[in-house]
């Protein structure tokens, strides 16, 4: 007997277990010695093509309420040709909308949201032909069937801080500042 100590693997091998593995009568020099992996396949790094980001689209609350200003001018065809500041209205549709326009100019002149409302109400103040004229044309906040059909959809379709263009009515012509 020999003196040599014989190194044993601390886990049973193959080879210690006298299992000749496939690997090595196959030939396949999978790096032999009966490990555990020989019969397994090299590994390849594969990469697979990065797709450009995809944005989900962001899903609109439904509006059910709506806060704006607005700017009345009436004409000879408004349903009531008269207002705080004439008994009787003369101008025209067309001078109405003409005056209208040069007002909505002057407003959307200005760099922020916030001069955009400061001017909106200083000029509806003293412009407008509507009662609101007295709060700067704040209409307050209102809901889906409170106004003229046309008013409201132009309303509803505004996003937060846009103005309307010209909108007709059964009133008159109006701007409308959406605020909420």
């Amino acid at each position: 007997m020999s003196n040599k100590k014989q190194k044993i693997a601390p886990w049973p091998t193959l080879a210690a277990a006298g299992i000749t593995p496939p690997s090595a009568t196959a030939g396949s020099g999978g790096g032999g010695g009966g490990g555990l992996f020989d019969d397994l396949p090299e590994a390849a790094a594969d990469t697979c093509e990065v797709k450009k980001k995809e944005t989900v689209p962001e899903v609109k609350k439904q509006v059910t309420e709506v806060r704006c200003l607005h700017l009345l001018k009436k004409h000879t065809g408004s349903r009531r040709p008269s207002s705080w500041r004439e008994k009787v209205i003369t101008r025209s549709l067309e001078e109405a909308t003409y005056r209208l326009k040069e007002l909505r100019k002057g407003i959307a002149e200005k760099a922020s949201p916030q001069e955009r409302q400061a001017e909106f109400e200083k000029l509806a103040r003293k412009e407008s032909d509507c009662g609101s004229a007295a709060e700067g044309g704040s209409l307050g906040k209102f809901g889906r069937g409170k106004m003229q059909p046309a008013f409201e959809e132009a309303s509803f379709r505004l996003e937060v801080n846009e103005m309307s263009g010209v909108v007709t009515t059964d009133s008159g012509v109006h701007i409308i500042l959406r605020l909420e």
